[in-house]
């Protein structure tokens, strides 16, 4: 009896505790989150003359670029970059991209400057309402007043798109918007200008972690709030059925980046270590090929903090290779990539350098080889052409064969991927989709 009165009073104060956060938050969302003092304008619109405004308008296309908002707001159906729709699959469920075109009725034509770096820095838009922090403003939040003013002046002079917004799907209790005031409460840090004028390594910081807001994909999520994990930042992640891959520099030099092959890799999406594949592609259409080099170089440069590194290194192999998965790599692959992963310049990439079989997880390999990669054209007269996909072809044990051979020849990784990791692995891509 003892123990049912003691589990009782447990129940009755966990709810007490599920009362007084729900009512914390809805106080929050309804009295106070207003975010606080925002830092003035830095421009008086008004008072702007033509070539002024002109000189601002071009610093907002470099932010909008810089920060890469089209990414997450253009339209899959028309590719129009400021519609909105592009899904965004979480474990609570699925959002999509907003429409942040001028359009009145559907974008963010009637937000005001204010509005903007409100929404932006904080992730409270007009009317109090509390913004998905799928909205990446825990990144955003060092984002300077004067780069919020100039990206406010180039979306306003956009052709308006008059398209709706796609409600988000999130499962309960994560579709009641007061709990995400809570949210910001615990995770959400103050929105404070960062000044990246220093030099070269505060520059490439401002535009990784700020605008281009790597560490969203590329840093662990905790397990309770689903929040960065700034213990482990850009040590890589799992996200959206694919691995975001760790960015630190002692990760890249293990990989065999040097900073000009970074340099490359942002601006044409193509280097010795891969191609830019999955939520990348959209990164070098949107954002990374449009950049100035020098911005480019500046994330390249905080990235490797201007260490010296190795280079490609070949990977010895870390036990006998699979003689089932190399008689599959030759019928299927070697007639592109080579016998001896060699690739052919501007159309397939070689394998011996690539870093996707350097994963501590081989689910890119996984996904890319079941699925295949579209033709299409990258940036700067970079080209890929069309990889067929062999889900159809191959079983989990023929793929893990595959794909352990490919990982212990040029990945430096263990064979020991099974049948059944590969076929968890694709029930958490399909998961995704």
């Amino acid at each position: 009896m003892a123990k049912a009165n003691g589990k009782s009073k447990w129940i009755k104060g966990l709810g007490a505790v599920a009362v007084v956060g729900v009512a914390v938050a809805a106080g929050l969302y309804l009295a106070g989150s207003s975010s606080g003092d925002i830092p003035p304008a830095s421009v008086d619109f008004a008072k702007l003359g033509p070539q002024e405004y002109d000189v601002l308008y071009k610093r907002g296309e470099q932010v909008f670029r810089a920060g890469d908002c089209a990414a997450c707001h253009s339209s899959p159906q028309t590719g129009a970059e400021l519609a909105g729709g592009v899904p965004m699959v979480t474990p609570m469920g699925t959002l999509y991209g907003t429409n942040i075109s001028p359009s009145k009725e559907h974008g963010i034509g009637n937000w005001s400057a204010d509005d903007l770096y409100r929404a932006v820095a904080t992730g409270i838009a007009p009317g109090r309402k509390v913004l998905y922090p799928a909205m990446p403003y825990a990144s955003y939040h060092q984002i300077t007043r004067g780069d919020s003013d100039a990206l406010w002046a180039w979306l306003m002079k956009q052709r308006p798109v008059e398209v709706a917004n796609k409600p988000g799907e999130m499962q309960f209790p994560f579709n009641i918007r007061p709990a995400v005031a809570l949210w910001n409460v615990v995770n959400r840090p103050a929105a404070k200008e960062f000044d990246y004028t220093v030099n070269e390594l505060a520059r490439g910081r401002y535009l990784v972690d700020t605008l281009g807001h790597c560490a969203e994909c590329h840093s662990p999520r905790t397990k309770v709030t689903f929040a960065m994990d700034t213990s482990r930042y850009l040590e890589g992640n799992t996200i959206e059925g694919s691995y975001a891959p760790a960015l630190t520099p002692g990760a890249l030099g293990e990989r065999g980046w040097t900073r000009d092959d970074l340099v490359k890799f942002f601006r044409t999406g193509l280097s010795p270590q891969g191609v830019m594949t999955f939520r990348m592609a959209s990164v070098l259409d949107h954002s990374t090929s449009h950049m100035p080099e020098a911005d480019l170089r500046a994330m390249a440069a905080y990235l490797t903090q201007n260490q010296d590194m190795p280079g490609l290194q070949p990977k010895a192999p870390q036990t006998q290779v699979n003689v089932k998965g190399e008689n599959l790599y030759v019928g299927l692959c070697a007639g592109c990539h080579g016998v001896q992963g060699e690739g052919q310049p501007h159309s397939s990439v070689p394998m011996s350098t690539n870093t996707t079989a350097m994963f501590p997880t081989p689910i890119n390999l996984i996904r890319v080889i079941r699925e295949g990669v579209e033709e299409r054209d990258l940036a700067h007269g970079e080209r890929m052409q069309t990889m067929p996909g062999f889900a159809d072809k191959l079983g989990d044990e023929e793929m893990a064969d595959l794909v352990n051979y490919m990982r212990q020849t040029w990945g430096g990784q263990p064979g020991n991927v099974t049948a059944s990791d590969v076929a968890g692995h694709v029930r958490t891509i399909e998961h995704s989709k």
